[in-house]
């Protein structure tokens, strides 16, 4: 199981192809989001749009 921190996520979400890399080297590995990250995240957006769009990608 491999634990995503926000920084990580937000490299993901802005779709830096070297984070997309990393996530698709993951394969078939078990991937978690603690509540305290998906909280950062969903604080950091700027509107309701981007908050949804945060919100579907978990």
């Amino acid at each position: 199981m491999v634990i995503l921190d926000s920084d990580i996520m937000i490299d993901i979400l802005r779709r830096y192809p070297s984070a997309i890399n990393w996530l698709e080297a993951l394969g078939e590995e078990e991937i978690a989001l603690p509540g305290f990250v998906v909280m950062e995240l969903l604080q950091g957006c700027r509107s309701k749009v981007e908050q949804d769009r945060v919100a579907k990608s978990y």
